[in-house]
């Protein structure tokens, strides 16, 4: 499914940064490698990238370097027009790295940037931390919805959806997409030996039920009989 064009109007105003290093919401890995642990099923766990939002300054996107691993690796430092690698520094608490007149300083869910002699304070946006976790480990197009929370996701090689907050998971092979009225959208069919998922995803503006986010994608989700309606967005690669 061609993307690209509704990913780019819809993600034109935002700026990335990228960090190492983060354990347990602040530790470090690789963008495209994925842990054991799944956010969809386990938001809590170590994502690949941290989005923070700034005072008088840019946004950020904090997430791990290719390769890296373990807490203590240098960070890639992705700003709209420029992009840094920077080794850690020693620090009395937090995560900190620092190259020439760069430097960033993590502890929790708050960030201090540094750039040639401007300090920025930063709070991280969680819900774009998990777009762009999903985004970093190919994620197409992610949806969610409410009562009971879903989650929905588009890859390249399956379709994955997990209900119930996690408690119920099903993963089919990602079949051809199916073209109706344009009214219908695209729909995917996927089917294994036990399911049978269908969703519908349509380009039409979407408010979250329970945040009142709005979103790009009207999304619809049948799965062995039960339906499910949300909203969701593209993510570039």
């Amino acid at each position: 499914m061609a993307y690209a064009a509704g990913f780019t109007a819809m993600t034109a105003g935002l700026v990335t940064l990228i960090l190492v290093g983060l354990a347990a919401g602040c530790r470090s890995a690789t963008p495209v490698a994925r842990r054991s642990a799944d956010p969809v099923a386990a938001p809590t766990a170590p994502l690949a990238a941290h989005v923070f939002d700034c005072d008088s300054g840019p946004s950020l996107i904090l997430a791990r370097i290719e390769g890296g691993t373990e807490a203590g690796e240098a960070s890639d430092l992705v700003l709209p027009d420029r992009r840094y690698r920077l080794p850690p520094v020693v620090a009395a608490s937090g995560v900190h790295y620092a190259a020439g007149t760069v430097s960033v300083w993590n502890k929790g869910r708050e960030t201090t940037l540094e750039i040639d002699g401007r300090v920025f304070r930063c709070v991280e946006n969680r819900p774009r931390s998990i777009a762009e976790d999903a985004r970093a480990r190919g994620v197409e197009l992610r949806a969610t919805g409410n009562e009971p929370g879903w989650t929905f996701e588009l890859l390249a090689d399956r379709l994955v959806f997990v209900a119930g907050y996690g408690a119920r998971r099903v993963t089919t092979p990602r079949p051809a997409r199916q073209r109706g009225a344009p009214s219908d959208g695209d729909v995917y069919v996927g089917v294994t030996e036990s399911h049978r998922l269908t969703v519908r995803i349509r380009p039409a503006p979407c408010g979250d039920t329970m945040s009142g986010e709005r979103h790009g994608y009207s999304v619809d989700v049948e799965l062995d009989g039960t339906s499910y309606r949300g909203c969701g967005d593209v993510l570039a690669h």
